[in-house]
């Protein structure tokens, strides 16, 4: 007698995330990011704030909150303290995989917490020198800093891409190359251009305006191919004659850990849509960026390799958070 109400639950119970995934999203939607308005991460946050809110938010707001600090830790930290239900999601890029690797204590742990959602962007990026600079391409540039016994090179920050770029080069070159860390791409870029320091890497929406205007010199490009917003630019790996090095920046979506598979879906779904449109295309790459669309299990296994990549190259150079 007292299996019959057991029973007669059992189709509601199967049901109900039917149910949840239809009264999703029930209220309006917060996409983070960890930087100030502008840049790559802000333009790809907006973009995608316009899609959902035209598409599966019906209407309901998509809104682009922006918390900068502690190497984008603020904006990851509130996503974990965040509902497990996809009203609250986050817009990352490399930092994400690197900070494991660099800071010994997070307020989060970045494997178990968090739901790699879709890629959006990937990007290399872009070696300068001053335009009154001796070096013309990269072999000059490494001969340089052999023949001073180093040079310096400007960073965004103690672990950012701009550093671990650096450090790739030095480690696969062999020249003396000093990090210079700045708080952020503001301040090192006229530092640059003064000449007060003698290379950067940087993104190409910041880095290419200041190469064609005359006031940088670009050697080459991080990525793994030549960008179609500079094809004129080597690669690194074609510039310095050495197969594989590459380092590409990047960013996805991700939500809090536990939220329902089919909302996961519908979101990745939404950001590969969003992406295949030709308007959406165009502006990123005029950014300087590549549309990336993955399916879902494949961005996990990226977000993943790339922890596993810089925890490494973070620990045999020593690097330390600034």
């Amino acid at each position: 007698m007292r299996r019959r109400p057991l029973l007669a639950t059992l189709p509601a119970l199967a049901a109900s995330p039917a149910r949840a995934q239809e009264a999703w999203p029930r209220r309006g939607i917060t996409v983070l990011v960890g930087v100030a308005p502008g840049g790559t991460a802000d333009l790809a946050a907006r973009l995608l704030a316009t899609h959902l809110s035209q598409g599966i938010a019906a209407g309901r707001p998509v809104v682009v909150e922006n918390k900068p600090g502690a190497a984008t830790q603020l904006a990851t930290a509130e996503l974990a303290r965040s509902a497990p239900d996809g009203h609250t999601l986050l817009v990352a890029g490399a930092p994400f995989a690197i900070n494991p690797g660099l800071f010994p204590r997070l307020p989060y742990d970045s494997r178990a917490e968090f739901a790699s959602v879709a890629m959006l962007v990937r990007n290399g990026l872009v070696l300068m020198v001053p335009a009154n600079s001796p070096a013309r391409d990269v072999p000059g540039l490494l001969a340089l800093a052999r023949a001073r016994g180093a040079i310096n090179f400007a960073s965004a920050g103690n672990g950012s891409m701009s550093h671990l770029a650096i450090e790739i080069l030095a480690q696969r070159s062999g020249a003396p190359l000093t990090h210079v860390p700045y708080r952020g791409t503001g301040p090192a870029l006229p530092d640059l251009i003064a000449g007060n320091v003698e290379a950067m890497f940087d993104n190409p929406s910041s880095a290419l305006p200041l190469v064609r205007e005359g006031k940088l010199r670009a050697l080459a490009y991080t990525g793994e191919a030549r960008s179609p917003a500079a094809p004129e630019i080597p690669t690194l790996s074609e510039a310095a004659g050495m197969p594989g090095l590459a380092a590409e920046n990047w960013f996805g979506l991700f939500a809090r850990a536990g939220t329902p598979t089919p909302i996961l879906d519908r979101l990745n779904s939404a950001v590969r849509a969003m992406l295949e449109q030709p308007s959406i295309a165009e502006r990123l790459r005029r950014d300087g960026t590549e549309p990336a669309p993955m399916p879902r299990a494949a961005f996990a296994a990226f977000v993943a390799r790339e922890m596993d990549d810089w925890a490494g190259v973070i620990r045999e150079r020593g690097i330390q958070p600034g």
